[in-house]
């Protein structure tokens, strides 16, 4: 199909009609998606690994995780030194289901004067369920809170 401009005579094809309405349409929601974003990541589970510590208090948080599995073996240790918002995750924790000790200490640092926190939690899927650490000062939630969870918003549900 060809059209024809009437005003000075020349053709465009249909192609070429499409080609230029679809980079316009293109362009003008190239910027969304960083407004999207914080909506995908809320909800998506990609960023998620075994085990995950999400910093939503109001400063800097320092401070250890342990993860004991459930024949009593440590699985997982490490430090972290998180800013706002911040997470860390981490994969390689899990070997079977069943209960897994969790135990958080903060250094040099307290949130609502708590500055550790323990948990037993049960992992029945090792290839969905992960667990949760979020450091909170919303004063509806606890201010230091382990919980299982197989998405991003099963953990940050508590920080707002």
């Amino acid at each position: 199909m060809t059209l024809r401009n009437h005003t000075n005579g020349v053709s465009t094809t249909r192609r070429q009609v499409l080609a230029v309405s679809g980079t316009v349409l293109l362009t003008s929601v190239a910027g969304c998606n960083t407004i999207l974003k914080p909506v995908r990541d809320a909800t998506s589970d990609v960023a998620l690994e075994e085990v995950n510590v999400f910093n939503m208090a109001d400063r800097q948080i320092k401070g250890s995780i342990e993860v004991v599995d459930p024949a009593g073996d440590t699985t997982f240790e490490k430090t972290f030194d998180l800013e706002h918002e911040q997470d860390q995750n981490s994969g390689g924790v899990f070997g079977a289901t069943g209960e897994y000790a969790v135990s958080v200490e903060l250094t040099n640092t307290a949130i609502e004067e708590n500055s550790q926190a323990s948990k037993t939690v049960a992992i029945d899927d090792t290839d969905e369920e992960r667990i949760g650490v979020v450091f909170n000062t919303n004063e509806e939630s606890e201010p230091i809170v382990i919980r299982v969870g197989t998405t991003p918003k099963d953990f940050l549900e508590v920080a707002n």
